[in-house]
């Protein structure tokens, strides 16, 4: 048998493009894309691997300080900090909170341990994430013990922690509560799945209540707190430093980058020098790699500056009247429209305002808020035809709400064609989405019945 094959090989010449991505290439872009804490963490790394680089981080950035967006007339006090907000936080914990209110309580010494175990085995909202047949089990002690101890931690404060679920919570707080509703505790206990999706009239037939009753029970439940620990959570200040900051000087706006928050590098002379001063080869090849280094570093530093600069003044000259004129709205923004602008491409555009905000006259924004998707205003003999933004119809359907009759709230189709009124194009479908976004609820769940 013989086996026969037309293959035949050839050499051929071919011309081709293709990117390649360098390290210094691949580090300036994620440079772009860091905010002020990771491009500081970025930079010691990088002094940690170099003896030649010194990082100064920016004012403010030390482990034990931090810049808080405290609001003055709606400015943020940068450069105005006061001596308190420079303590170290020492806000107690929920464990904490709940550890000290057991010092001086009269226990046995296994209701205590189970209690301290109990304490431990809450979620950040102040649930209870584990059941007393485990704990009895996990610390070899009675049930009875285990539950006396649940008892007295769903008594302390804040109330409604210890709880299993939303519902045991909401109880918890009924009955502690001395403004509490006769029937506030039995809508709870009984309906507690009907009245978080409004089947009131199922409530009242069962319990031959009003629909007024049922609503005045509902006013005094959204004073409740569902989630008693996140307080803790809450109480510790998420800071921002601004990357960009906005003055106002008469009718003009200026843009400027807070260098005072940035990061920067100092060349280690002296180092160096010595360094230099052994005339060996090996040492000469590593000074000259890592001053290298040194240097494209400085020029990402300085490319960043400057890409983050440009975006902001390109958003500044978009949303001038937005700037100028507070309670104006947002014209229609994109990504794309900024990036020929500035001439870049719009993925740097997109790294640009990743996590990076501006201060400005009426408080501090992320430079996302700035783009937002188009709709279209129809043309009318009032007015001529243009866009207006998904922003600007969030804000206006939050206006609607807002004056709406709650005995009779407005229908997500009533509002396309009060927009309509307003020569603003929308679908029902599009009210829907922009009202979950706002967490408004539909007009069912906003009813009221007094």
């Amino acid at each position: 048998m013989r086996l026969e094959s037309n293959y035949v090989q050839k050499q051929q010449q071919k011309q081709s493009m293709k990117l390649m991505m360098t390290q210094q290439l691949s580090q300036s872009i994620a440079m772009l894309q860091f905010n002020m804490e990771d491009l500081t963490a970025f930079l010691e790394d990088k002094a940690l691997e170099n003896p030649l680089i010194e990082v100064i981080p920016g004012r403010d950035m030390a482990p034990d300080y931090a810049i808080t967006t405290r609001k003055k007339n709606n400015l943020v006090g940068v450069d105005n900090t006061d001596w308190l907000e420079q303590i170290a936080d020492t806000t107690m914990t929920l464990s904490d909170a709940l550890k000290e209110q057991m010092q001086f309580l009269d226990m046995t010494s296994q209701q205590k341990m189970a209690l301290l175990f109990l304490i431990d085995s809450l979620d950040k909202n102040g649930y209870l994430q584990t059941d007393p047949e485990v704990v009895a089990a996990a610390l070899l002690i009675s049930l009875a013990d285990v539950l006396e101890s649940l008892e007295t931690l769903q008594n302390f404060e804040p109330a409604g922690v210890g709880a299993r679920d939303a519902r045991e919570c909401i109880l918890l707080q009924i009955k502690r509560h001395p403004d509490a509703p006769d029937q506030a505790y039995a809508v709870i206990h009984d309906y507690f799945e009907d009245f978080a999706n409004k089947r009131w009239k199922k409530i009242a037939d069962g319990l031959g209540m009003e629909m007024a009753t049922i609503q005045l029970v509902s006013d005094f439940i959204i004073t409740l707190n569902p989630k008693p620990g996140a307080e803790f959570e809450s109480d510790r200040v998420q800071y921002v430093v601004p990357d960009l900051v906005l003055k106002q000087v008469g009718g003009e706006l200026h843009v400027s980058v807070a260098k005072q928050f940035l990061p920067r590098m100092k060349f280690q002379e002296s180092y160096f020098e010595m360094m230099q001063a052994t005339q060996e080869k090996d040492v000469a090849a590593f000074l000259k790699e890592k001053a290298g280094e040194f240097d494209w570093l400085k020029k990402g530093l300085e490319q960043r500056e400057s890409t983050i600069g440009r975006v902001g003044e390109a958003i500044v000259r978009h949303q001038r009247e937005f700037f100028l004129h507070e309670g104006t709205h947002l014209e229609p923004l994109t990504l794309k429209e900024i990036a020929e602008e500035i001439e870049v491409h719009e993925s740097t555009v997109s790294r640009a305002v990743n996590g990076k905000y501006m201060e400005t006259v009426h408080g501090v924004y992320e430079l996302k808020y700035f783009f937002s998707s188009s709709l279209t205003k129809k043309a009318s003999e009032e007015s001529d035809a243009g866009d207006v933004s998904s922003q600007s119809i969030k804000n206006l359907i939050q206006q609607f709400v807002r004056v709406e009759d709650k005995l009779k709230p407005l229908s997500d189709q009533r509002i396309v064609e009060m927009l309509d009124e307003q020569s603003i194009q929308v679908s029902r479908r599009a009210i829907a989405k922009y009202r979950g976004e706002l967490n408004i609820p539909s007009s069912s769940k906003r009813k009221r019945f007094v």
